[in-house]
């Protein structure tokens, strides 16, 4: 697809910013070592390379200040945001939840969110933030993921995690060679199997069709699915569940070079796919970094007998800017 194509003869601008976030204590070195993470529907944690954090409310247009992370997290790590109500949640989940809140849950205070640093070396890689009795909120230590443990583990280029389970309270990550869950419930690691999942990023679970979606690290750039019913469930699996190839959802020019990409959920099988280029001109030399993003829409196929899924597209937008590093 040519670029004026792909890009509709034009490269729109980003809109003014709401909001700015400066690290309290970061030099340009420690840029990469910044971490954000979605809490719940409208909160966003932003820390930086000392560990220092702030969580910023999008509907009160706010910042909170929050207690120091034990440990900095970046530039890869894993960040699972837990709801919890008081009423639901805490029948399902009552240890947890009364060792986390006292059984005494706090107004819209009500997510938990586990960050996890995937590169080894760091004796509190692995915590979760809560808010406590007397509207406290707490990093809580936890306890590290096994694969830490070992001397040959090295670190993936892509981290890719799901949450499974009741109320999606566990966290099913890939090391380099095998796959872990961590029950939040029962505050403790099992193996998955001895595979990994084959993803960049985070999987986003869509109820209705019964699936979690993920962009492929094989197939760089295509939107892929899998069943991950079977590891929600507790049991060890020998084999890794099939992954099922949903669709390509942009073809960019030749010289553009993929850099990193996200995918977010909307519900109801929609999703925004959001990639990042490198446009190199004819020198190879870096001309110009673009972020495109993609409104999906997968649906089942009628003609595939066995439930097949395919992948509609809808509208492109791409933004010539550097100022993109997150999307959540």
């Amino acid at each position: 697809m040519a670029m004026a194509a792909l890009l509709g003869g034009r490269i729109e601008s980003l809109p003014e910013p709401r909001i700015h976030y400066y690290p309290i204590r970061s030099h340009a070195s420690d840029r990469w070592m910044n971490a954000f993470a979605l809490m719940g529907t409208s909160k966003i944690l932003c820390s930086d390379a000392g560990g220092w954090a702030a969580m910023y409310n999008a509907e009160a247009h706010s910042f909170l200040s929050l207690p120091e992370l034990k440990s900095p997290k970046g530039p890869r790590y894993v960040a699972a945001s837990i709801p919890r109500t008081a009423a639901a949640d805490f029948e399902i989940h009552p240890d947890v939840d009364s060792a986390m809140f006292g059984g005494r849950l706090r107004g819209d205070h009500t997510d938990s969110l586990y960050m996890m640093d995937m590169v080894p070396g760091e004796a509190r890689s692995f915590e979760v933030l809560a808010c406590y009795p007397g509207s406290r909120w707490r990093w809580r230590p936890l306890p590290p993921p096994p694969f830490l443990d070992d001397p040959n583990y090295r670190t993936p280029d892509g981290i890719s995690f799901a949450m499974v389970g009741d109320g999606a309270s566990t966290i099913c990550v890939s090391s380099d060679r095998a796959t872990y869950c961590f029950d939040t419930v029962a505050m403790r690691w099992s193996k998955a199997g001895d595979w990994v999942l084959p993803f960049r990023s985070r999987l986003e679970h869509d109820a209705e069709l019964g699936m979690w979606f993920g962009i492929s690290a094989r197939r760089p750039g295509e939107l892929c699915a899998l069943d991950l019913s079977a590891v929600a469930s507790g049991s060890s699996c020998g084999e890794p569940p099939a992954v099922r190839r949903v669709g390509l959802d942009v073809d960019p020019p030749g010289n553009w070079v993929l850099i990193n990409e996200a995918l977010v959920s909307l519900g109801s099988g929609r999703f925004c796919i959001a990639k990042f280029f490198d446009v190199i001109d004819e020198w190879d030399d870096y001309e110009a970094h673009v972020v495109a993003f993609t409104g999906v829409e997968v649906v089942r196929s009628d003609e595939d007998e066995e439930g097949g899924l395919s992948m509609v597209n809808h509208k492109t937008e791409c933004l010539l800017t550097d100022d993109i590093e997150w999307v959540l």
